[in-house]
């Protein structure tokens, strides 16, 4: 939990209208730590092995993904069960390992020939 003095830090900090802040060093530690706190949300969610076992392909596309997603939702308000969600659909549907390696296959097949 935040101290009422880093909060008003913090607010001090925030940018104004044009993007300016008086602090940016803080903000952008403010950022930061509010970064690494949703990382370790999404890795708690999903599992150090699942994360490892994301194609290049896939770990972009669930970021963007996630992004959108924290883009519209607080993460505190984000459940488990979303953020599963958005891996499975990445990993399963939208691009499954087992396409970029049958890609990748055929095209070392023509190379041959």
């Amino acid at each position: 939990m935040l101290s009422k003095i880093h909060l008003q830090a913090i607010i001090a900090a925030w940018p104004d209208d044009e993007g300016k802040s008086a602090h940016p060093e803080v903000y952008n530690e403010w950022i930061e730590r509010c970064r690494r706190y949703d990382a370790r949300v999404i890795q708690n969610a999903l599992g150090v092995e699942r994360i490892l076992g994301l194609t290049e392909k896939q770990k972009k596309l669930l970021e963007l993904s996630l992004e959108k997603l924290l883009s519209r939702k607080d993460i505190t308000e984000v459940s488990d069960e979303e953020i599963l969600g958005r891996y499975e659909l990445i990993t399963k549907h939208v691009a499954p390992a087992w396409v970029d390696e049958t890609v990748k296959n055929i095209k070392a097949r023509q190379k041959l020939h």
